[in-house]
């Protein structure tokens, strides 16, 4: 039997605060689907590297997920704050990722948002650094759509891979008899 599509990885959830969200375009749906991709991490024990850009001004991550990600163990999600665009140009989430690459990471799943500024140039660090990377389309937006449809384009012609918050739940696992199957399951309902 082959091993899940999903297995190895690390969840990238970039910049989803309180300041922020709701000037995106499909705002409620961002939330909605990180909060399945939060919850699933944490059924699956799946780690989550989590950036908050200059919360001074933007605020801490949204409080819709903030209260599941702190109730998740200590050893499953990170938090970091930055000022860089690209999450590798910070040099304390650079020092986690090389950790969790030299523990086997090879995959990062990202959501979040502005899709066209700080996933963009994080996943193109993340492909120069030989990830493979996988953008989770229905779970990354930008103030305007326009923005987060180019963005999207790019980032699959570069080599990014997009897929939607299901693809991603269904693909950590490979049997409706995983013993994970209806925890899963039931976050999609």
């Amino acid at each position: 039997m082959h091993t899940p599509i999903f297995s190895n990885t690390l969840f990238i959830c970039v910049d989803i605060q309180e300041r922020l969200i709701g000037a995106m375009a499909d705002s409620e749906g961002v939330l909605k689907n990180s909060q399945i991709l939060i919850n699933s991490a944490h059924i699956l024990g799946s780690k989550i590297l989590v950036s908050e850009q200059y919360i001074k001004g933007l605020g801490k991550t949204d409080k819709k997920l903030l209260d599941s990600l702190e109730s998740l163990d200590s050893h499953q999600v990170q938090f970091f704050e930055k000022t860089t665009f690209s999450i590798f140009n910070d040099k304390e989430i650079t020092l986690a990722l090389n950790e969790h690459k030299k523990n086997g990471i090879q995959k990062l799943i990202f959501f979040g948002i502005e899709a066209h500024v700080c996933i963009f140039q994080s996943v193109l660090h993340a492909l120069e650094c030989g990830y493979d990377v996988w953008i989770v389309g229905d779970c990354v937006s930008s103030r305007n759509e326009a923005n987060c449809l180019n963005a999207k384009s790019l980032m699959s012609q570069l080599g990014a891979k997009i897929t939607n918050t299901e693809s991603v739940v269904f693909g950590s696992i490979v049997d409706s008899k995983d013993t994970n199957f209806k925890a899963l399951s039931n976050l999609i309902k």
